[in-house]
């Protein structure tokens, strides 16, 4: 990249309809969860099953992840100078919120070690605080945390290019997807680390990437027609694709189809916002947002607790159960903006100081 584009990248790096699409996706895993673990405490199925696509909003995630990096970072490739401080910025953003809810979670079953209820699973402890799969499966401490473990592999992809450079960057990336790719055609089955680097959902990220260049390189596109068609075909395909038994493990068409839909809606809303300036959203809806990060990893536990409380009262009522349903997302929103204005925003605010 030239350096006389520096200084927009830098400049235009907070992009408020990103932070946006951030709280509606973050609101969307909430009311999944919300949905999926009502339905296991009492039965009822809730909005017909498709809640289920409420997921989704982890696959716009990954596409976010790979447009920021690019955006924030892309300048810094081939600049070894650069990691230092690209390392502590990207620590720093996952890492101590990480830390200190799984230690919060840890102190909540020190009771149970200490009478022997329950045994410490050393491994998992290790692998939940470091980010690192597990060659069974186990989920981390904090659940949502899994798709941490993708984003801290494709930080680490990324400082391998800004160390060697631009050129062998896109090699490793194109060679990262071309794996990911064979793997999800062939249907290999992988455990553990291999099964992280060949997940589906890496391809995601660099759809991010990819818009980002576009965006930056001020590649010209035929008609903003074409950037509709995608977006509303790619989601819609995906979608269709979609299978709720499948979980996590969707078929990798699926990924890049979703992948392809949600990189051409950041196209359009970041593209208009690096050419004129913000849009004038709700204050309210860019503070969801900025809480998003707290939210996703807070409001699993805070949810399980409010469906396993009220439940009780549900006994068959499909509107009691949207009653708990509601509470339970309310609760979880709740929750994790406390712990946005508690922990992770004076976390943040301090480590700026040493990510100069």
């Amino acid at each position: 990249m030239r350096a006389s584009r520096v200084p927009e990248r830098i400049q235009n790096s907070y992009l408020p309809s990103l932070q946006v699409l951030r709280a509606i996706a973050a609101l969307a895993v909430v009311c999944y969860h919300a949905c999926l673990f009502v339905e296991r405490e009492s039965g009822q199925v809730l909005l017909g099953g498709w809640y289920h696509l409420g997921e989704l909003g982890v696959d716009f995630f990954f596409v976010l992840s790979g447009f920021i990096i690019a955006h924030v970072h892309g300048h810094e490739l081939g600049l070894p100078n650069c990691a230092p401080r690209y390392l502590k910025r990207r620590f720093f953003r996952i890492y101590p919120l990480l830390f200190v809810l799984t230690s919060l979670r840890l102190l909540a079953e020190l009771p149970q070690w200490v009478k022997g209820i329950k045994v410490p699973d050393w491994e998992r402890l290790f692998s939940s605080y470091l980010l690192l799969p597990q060659s069974d499966g186990t989920m981390p401490i904090i659940s949502a945390a899994w798709t941490l473990q993708h984003e801290a592999l494709f930080y680490g992809l990324f400082l391998l290019a800004l160390l060697l450079g631009r050129r062998v960057g896109v090699f490793l990336m194109a060679g990262w997807i071309l794996l990911v790719v064979v793997v999800g055609v062939f249907g290999v089955g992988l455990h553990g680390l291999p099964r992280l680097l060949c997940d589906a959902h890496n391809v995601e990220f660099m759809f991010g990437v990819l818009v980002c260049e576009s965006l930056h390189q001020r590649v010209k596109v035929p008609s903003r027609l074409l950037v509709w068609g995608i977006l509303v075909s790619g989601i819609l395909f995906g979608v269709t694709c979609y299978e709720p038994r499948l979980g996590m493990d969707q078929k990798l068409i699926t990924r890049c189809m979703l992948g392809a839909g949600f990189a051409a809606l950041i196209w359009l809303l970041a593209g208009h916002e690096m050419k004129h300036g913000g849009m004038p959203w709700p204050a309210w809806l860019r503070w969801l947002g900025d809480a998003s990060y707290s939210i996703y990893l807070a409001h699993s536990v805070v949810l399980l607790m409010v469906v396993a409380i009220l439940s009780r009262f549900i006994q068959g009522s499909l509107a009691y159960a949207y009653g708990v349903a509601g509470a339970s997302v309310i609760a979880g929103l709740l929750a994790g903006g406390l712990v946005w204005l508690l922990i992770e925003r004076p976390l943040l605010t301090r480590s700026r100081e040493f990510c100069r």
